[in-house]
């Protein structure tokens, strides 16, 4: 054990149940157990009689803080890790089911998604949608967890400028910098990282994972 490991960090690094535990023995020994035994001996005062009911609550509190702290570390370890296998599971999708469910997702949205369009062929454009009188063209990232920058969205956007869009939508299941948010902002530019996609395609993509492992 470090030298330097204080009382705080030796609880907050054993295991939850134990400083539970210790917590408990405690408060019944402070509550309960030394007034009783002080109450036996007639060299202790009612002062002193009071003192362990009075530590019992602190003692145990001071065992219990920790508790709070490793099971909001452990609760965040666990939902990172969820994420992780949700962003792994949609980047095992092929091609064609991935377009498929994000193409059903906008759907639900109010967006329709012609079959076939001239925009298809662009190796630039995964997907075209239309809502009313304006045309929108998305490109999905979702194989590269990576962090995407303003060079790629500044590259859509020239894009769209040049098909005639209304706008653009740019998904991914990793991350875009500042840089890249910034230059999206006050343009008709969506950006979708990795926790919005996951919101975005919710239940449509556990459903195609679920239906390609039975």
């Amino acid at each position: 054990m470090r030298k330097d490991l204080n009382f705080i960090d030796f609880l907050a690094q054993i295991p939850w149940w134990l400083s539970v535990s210790l917590s408990v023995t405690f408060y019944v020994v402070l509550k309960f157990l030394v007034p009783y035994f002080a109450a036996q001996s007639l060299l202790v005062n009612e002062v002193h009689v009071s003192f362990g009911p009075v530590l019992a609550p602190i003692v145990a509190l001071a065992f219990l803080s920790p508790v709070t702290f490793s099971l909001f570390k452990f609760n965040r370890k666990k939902k990172l890790q969820d994420f992780k296998e949700e962003i792994q599971s949609i980047q095992d999708l092929s091609w064609q089911e991935f377009k498929e469910i994000v193409a059903e997702a906008y759907r639900g949205s109010g967006y329709i998604i012609p079959e076939n369009n001239v925009f298809t062929s662009d190796p630039s454009v995964d997907l075209i949608m239309r809502k009313g009188a304006n045309l929108y063209l998305v490109q999905c990232r979702y194989w590269q967890n990576r962090k995407l920058g303003k060079r790629e969205v500044k590259n859509l956007f020239t894009l769209m400028h040049d098909k005639q869009a209304s706008g653009v939508f740019l998904l991914s299941t990793g991350i875009f910098t500042n840089e890249a948010r910034h230059y999206a902002l006050n343009r008709p530019i969506t950006l979708v990282d990795g926790i919005s996609l996951l919101k975005l395609l919710g239940k449509d993509q556990r459903t195609s994972s679920s239906e390609r492992s039975n």
